[in-house]
Formats: structure tokens, sequence, C-alpha cells
């Protein structure tokens, strides 16, 4: 039983916390919001945030998909890495566009990111019209899956 006026303090491991930090500093740098990292490392913020406070271990396959959500490589994860500072944020190349309007899931994942409603239909739709344009103006096909994105936006669906 715990003495009364003595606080018990549930203090993650240090390198969780400072995974954490990390996880925090890159995100902020790469202007992602916690929102978007959960979603593209496929997990919950609650899930994030417990890794990040130390409160859950960090499994490799989320390590991996957080590491892929930040564009950097899962090493640069580890305590002792080279700070966030000295890695450079690449644009986007024509490549990455094309795997993303290739990946049906990743347009689906922005879109949902956006707001609902009247105005975040229309600007849904000015984001699938700009991707198509930028589609076409590339050569690039796009797949029947991204049809069916435009259709779930129209219909109040996405």
């Amino acid at each position: 039983m715990e003495a009364v006026g003595q606080e018990t303090t549930n203090v993650g491991a240090p390198e969780l916390t400072e995974l954490g930090k990390r996880i925090e500093t890159i995100r902020i740098d790469r202007g992602i919001s916690k929102q978007h990292l959960a979603r593209f490392a496929e997990t919950s913020r609650q899930q994030l945030w417990r890794v990040m406070t130390g409160k859950s271990e960090l499994t490799f396959a989320l390590r991996s998909r957080i590491a892929e959500a930040l564009k950097i490589q899962p090493s640069e994860l580890d305590v002792g890495a080279p700070t966030t500072k000295s890695i450079a944020v690449l644009p986007m190349t024509a490549r990455d566009f094309g795997n993303y309007l290739a990946d049906p899931r990743a347009i689906a994942l922005t879109l949902s990111t956006l707001p609902t409603g009247d105005a975040g239909r229309k600007l849904k739709r000015r984001l699938l019209d700009a991707l198509e344009d930028v589609a076409l103006t590339e050569r690039r096909t796009l797949s029947s899956d991204f049809f069916d994105l435009r259709r779930r936006v129209l219909a109040g669906q996405l």
C-alpha cells in the first residue's frame, strides 16, 4: 500500500521516451500531423501516443511502418542516430508521385484526413482533379480504383 503523501509515477523506459522524442521531432520537421502519421503507419493515435510517451513497446513491424510514413530508414529512429536536423527532406520525385497515383490506398488515406461536409467534399474533388491533371500531363494511367475513389467522394462516402 502506498504511504500518504507519496506519489507513484509510471515513467516509461528511457529508451522509449527518447525514441518518442525522435519520432515527434522528425514528424514535426516533416510537417506531418499525428493523425496522418498514425494512419500511414496503420496504427491508432492512442497507440502512437503510448509508444511516443514510453508506455508501450515499439514492435519491429510498427517501427518499420512509422519509418516508412516519415520517409526515413528505421535505423534513423535509433537513439544515437543523426538528428533530424541533419536529415534532408527530399521533394517528392516523379517516381514517388507515380507510386502515389498507383496506390489508391494512399490517396484514400489522404482524402480521409480532409474535412467532411460540403466544404470537405469540394476540397477532395479539387485534390482529385489536380491529381488527374498531373497524371494526364505526366502521361500516367490512372487505375479504376482512382475513379472509384472519385465516385465515393461525390457520393459523400469518403
